[in-house]
């Protein structure tokens, strides 16, 4: 009898779930039979990058980037992104969305996953007092005084989650703010193919703006 076993692989995320589940990784369910020729399954393109920055971030810059890398063709003509589309329902009728051979022409960056926590500085003016309304958390974080007005640091740690296309940024609980005299920084975590490790540390590092 099969085991309702799953594969792991060396993140400790299921490569592959038995009875045609949702993948672990990319979170798609196999779109052919269930069988040893067609498996949903990934190859060593698959990834994981770490971000680091020290100080905090803006949160319309973050957006603005989580956007870019989780919609690089969000400003491609409607056209190139149906052929593309086309092209890639062929390839999967071929062999299957995640073949084992990946070509040099596949090397598209694709992200599944990304995870974080984020130390967030609001957006101030000339003589450096946050502006209300500037953000979509500043007006309730200073009625609960979880936003300095002088230099418009969250008292809040901000999460990171985003699946495929999908993201959000929220604060965490209160009783998981910054403490006064703990080192401000950010961490992201990046599951994708052909990760792009420059280009995402650069565009991670331009979401700065306040330094510890």
């Amino acid at each position: 009898l099969a085991q309702n076993v799953a594969m792991h692989n060396e993140w400790g995320l299921p490569t592959h779930l038995p009875n045609n589940d949702i993948c672990g990784i990319c979170i798609e369910p196999p779109l052919l039979p269930h069988d040893a020729q067609n498996r949903h399954q990934h190859t060593s393109a698959v990834g994981t990058i770490a971000l680091f920055g020290r100080g905090s971030v803006d949160l319309h810059k973050i957006n603005s980037w989580l956007a870019s890398i989780l919609w690089p063709d969000q400003d491609e003509a409607d056209k190139v992104l149906r052929a593309r589309l086309e092209e890639d329902l062929s390839s999967t009728h071929r062999g299957g969305m995640h073949a084992k051979n990946d070509q040099p022409s596949d090397k598209k960056q694709k992200i599944y996953r990304v995870k974080g926590i984020l130390s967030v500085g609001h957006a101030v003016d000339q003589v450096g007092k946050v502006i209300p309304d500037s953000q979509e958390w500043v007006n309730d974080g200073l009625a609960a005084g979880l936003v300095n007005p002088d230099g418009g640091l969250d008292k809040r740690r901000f999460i990171v989650q985003a699946v495929n296309d999908l993201w959000d940024v929220l604060p965490a609980s209160q009783n998981l703010c910054w403490d006064s005299n703990e080192t401000r920084c950010c961490k992201m975590v990046v599951i994708g193919k052909w990760l792009h490790e420059g280009e995402l540390q650069e565009g991670f590092q331009r979401c700065f703006n306040i330094a510890v």
